[in-house]
């Protein structure tokens, strides 16, 4: 099973998990906030406390920030595979870009009062 694990108060979270679910045509991943019981009984307590970065689970692995959005999108398949071509930047430069963003996204686009409520129609891609 892959599991994407956002903030779910976060705006620009939330944007990224709709980009991904409405591209997500087979279904294939699943969506957990990390303030959510999912997260917390999945995700070493550091990753849950810090809702900084998101988090991508694939096979047993957990990767976080850049990697996690790159494999995220790239799961995916068709042209989206084509980001794993990302990996190639050295981590050190893709996660400096990451944290950057992630460090002004609600100064960019704000952050939810409550958590992110998926539709009826999203519901089985939610696990908490």
């Amino acid at each position: 099973m892959r599991v994407v694990y956002f903030d779910g108060y976060c705006n620009v979270c939330n944007r990224f998990v709709d980009f991904i679910i409405r591209r997500d045509h087979k279904k294939l991943l699943k969506f957990a906030p990390l303030q959510g019981s999912t997260a917390q009984s999945h995700l070493p307590a550091r990753m849950v406390s810090d809702v900084s970065t998101m988090a991508f689970e694939e096979n047993g692995a957990v990767y976080t920030e850049s990697s996690a959005a790159i494999r995220t999108i790239a799961s995916l398949g068709g042209i989206y595979s084509l980001m794993k071509l990302f990996l190639v930047v050295p981590q050190f430069l893709r996660d400096g870009v990451y944290r950057w963003v992630a460090n002004h996204r609600y100064l960019f686009a704000g952050r939810r009062a409550t958590c992110r409520l998926p539709t009826p129609e999203e519901r089985e891609q939610f696990l908490d």
